[in-house]
């Protein structure tokens, strides 16, 4: 017997119980993995088959990147990940910019907003994803860094409107003799408001009204009115392409047979009609529907369409007996907001919710996932590099290929069992112990060969 053996087996017993410490230590830190010790025996080279071992080393520490437990934490910014991959941040404090940035790993979901509306971690690290640009999120291209959503949306001008609207099939057609008025209700059979905005996000109420002629079947004349800036108890004709609209369906009424199902507004125009009798009224107000015209900006046009938009999920107006009815609407002009709540949802899409009734998604998270978690470097911080050994990765937004989803308002706890780590311990220990007792052995048996006589 020799000190070898023993004292190999004090070091990797050493190690053993740093590693464990280590874990038992970070059991509350979020996204964090525990690791474990693996030993490998040692033999001389020149032994021969007859050889003793001359104790141990550790071969390697390796990280148990297994899924941790998903709690609810009610922080909109918090974000788990359920499945595979990686959040990517990187730390732009010393303003590098592009390649210049290291991107590192992390599964710690706990993120924040910093004073300048940055997504950040504790660490100051900023998440990567993709930004929207007017709503619509494209996951290409190399991922940037997010950051909250605005506090205040500015307006934008009403320019499309989609409406979807039930006519009644069994209305009888007012009296062709009595010209329409929007005081005279036997003069038309239905009428609805609509609410448009100008640059400004100032917003005007357009009244229409549908009105069944009588000389041609399935047809209806539309009438588009707005209150008087001067006397808002009367109304206004608004000026229309065509003059006088017509909504014309199929016997059956469920098809449009007319080319065009769009009601026409100038929008310049518009605002002309109205400026001129706010001055009149002296109220100060001044619209502006599209802003100034130039060379390259064509006329400011509002339209009114009664027919389908797939892309709006609008099916057209339909004639069909039952109660007038407006079944579905879409407009692109809102008023300004101020920023009311924001959430992600299990794509990793960040939505804000404004005061305007807007719901705005801004950005979305990437994460990434590798063949071999095993080859990721621990940098400390909950953060993870990539090593040599990581091998392939993907990236993507959450849910597609491998990869998993985010639980929103939630954060990964650590992997580790405090109770199987705690039984490690003082499994580590009572090995630390009994290699120390072969050191005092083989002291005691050298001893005793000193004292011989």
């Amino acid at each position: 017997m020799s000190f070898q053996q023993g004292l190999s087996g004090l070091n990797a017993a050493s190690t053993n119980l740093e590693i464990i410490g280590n874990n038992i230590s970070n059991a509350n830190t979020i996204g964090s993995k525990g690791s474990r010790a693996e030993f490998a025996d040692l033999y001389s080279s020149a032994g021969g088959g007859a050889s003793v071992g001359i104790g141990t080393r550790v071969a390697a520490v390796t990280q148990d990147h297994s899924q941790g437990s998903i709690t609810s934490t009610g922080n909109s910014l918090d974000l788990a990940i359920n499945g595979a991959g990686y959040f990517q941040v990187a730390d732009f404090s010393k303003g590098a910019t592009g390649g210049d940035v290291p991107i590192v790993y992390s599964r710690n979901g706990q993120f924040k907003s910093d004073r300048l509306g940055n997504i950040v971690n504790n660490e100051g690290l900023r998440l990567l994803g993709y930004n929207a640009e007017d709503g619509v999120i494209t996951p290409s291209g190399k991922p940037v860094p997010l950051s909250a959503p605005d506090a205040v949306i500015a307006p934008k001008a009403t320019t499309k409107v989609g409406l979807e609207v039930n006519l009644d099939a069994a209305d009888a057609a007012p009296d062709p003799a009595t010209p329409f008025s929007d005081v005279d209700e036997t003069t038309y059979n239905w009428s609805q408001t609509l609410k448009i905005f100008d640059d400004a996000g100032q917003s005007v109420e357009l009244q229409y009204y549908f009105r069944k002629q009588a000389t041609a079947a399935n047809s209806w004349e539309v009438y588009v009115m707005t209150p008087d800036p001067v006397d808002p108890t009367q109304k206004i004709r608004v000026t229309t392409t065509p003059a006088l609209p017509t909504v014309a369906l199929s016997p059956d009424g469920n098809t449009l047979q007319v080319d065009d199902p769009v009601v026409r507004i100038d929008g310049a125009g518009f605002a002309t009609q109205l400026n001129a009798r706010t001055t009149i009224s002296g109220s100060g107000v001044t619209y502006s529907f599209g802003g100034p015209v130039t060379n390259e900006r064509p006329v400011p046009q509002i339209d009114i369409n009664f027919g389908p938009d797939p892309v709006n999920g609008l099916k057209g107006s339909k004639q069909r007996a039952g109660d007038f009815a407006r079944t579905n609407e879409t407009a692109d002009g809102f008023a300004r907001g101020t920023l009311t709540e924001f959430s992600f949802d299990d794509k990793g899409v960040l939505t804000a919710k404004y005061s305007n009734g807007r719901s705005v998604a801004s950005a979305q998270v990437v994460l990434t996932s590798f063949r071999n978690p095993q080859g990721l470097i621990s940098m400390g911080g909950n953060v993870w590099t990539e090593g040599p050994d990581a091998g392939a990765k993907y990236t993507g937004v959450p849910g597609s290929g491998n990869l998993g989803q985010i639980r929103p308002k939630s954060v990964e706890e650590s992997n580790v069992d405090l109770t199987a780590a705690l039984v490690s311990l003082i499994t580590a220990q009572r090995t630390y112990q009994a290699n120390a007792q072969t050191i005092k052995t083989q002291d005691q048996v050298l001893q005793t060969f000193v004292n011989m006589r």
